[in-house]
């Protein structure tokens, strides 16, 4: 037989709104990264090649393996910069 659990209305808001959270993140992981080169994004942010590079050797801005850097890396990178 199953439990009764008694809670508050704001503890289950907050216990649903976690739930989502997460599975929103495990459903944005799945879905595939657009990427982009380092002259890609110094042209859409206005700066210098050696200015991107700069950043990634400073590990400011992530990059996947290949050297390409993934749309959440620049968005990481804009939401901490504005």
């Amino acid at each position: 037989m199953g439990e009764i659990i008694l809670t508050t209305k704001s503890e289950l808001a907050d216990t649903l709104e976690q739930v989502l959270r997460k599975y929103d993140k495990e459903k944005a992981d799945k879905q595939p990264t657009k990427t982009y080169t380092v002259n890609q994004i110094a042209k859409a942010l206005g700066k210098a090649h050696s200015t991107i590079k700069r950043l990634i050797r400073a590990g400011v801005i992530k990059t996947t393996r290949d050297g390409l850097i993934p749309e959440w890396a620049l968005n990481e990178y804009l939401n901490k910069n504005i």
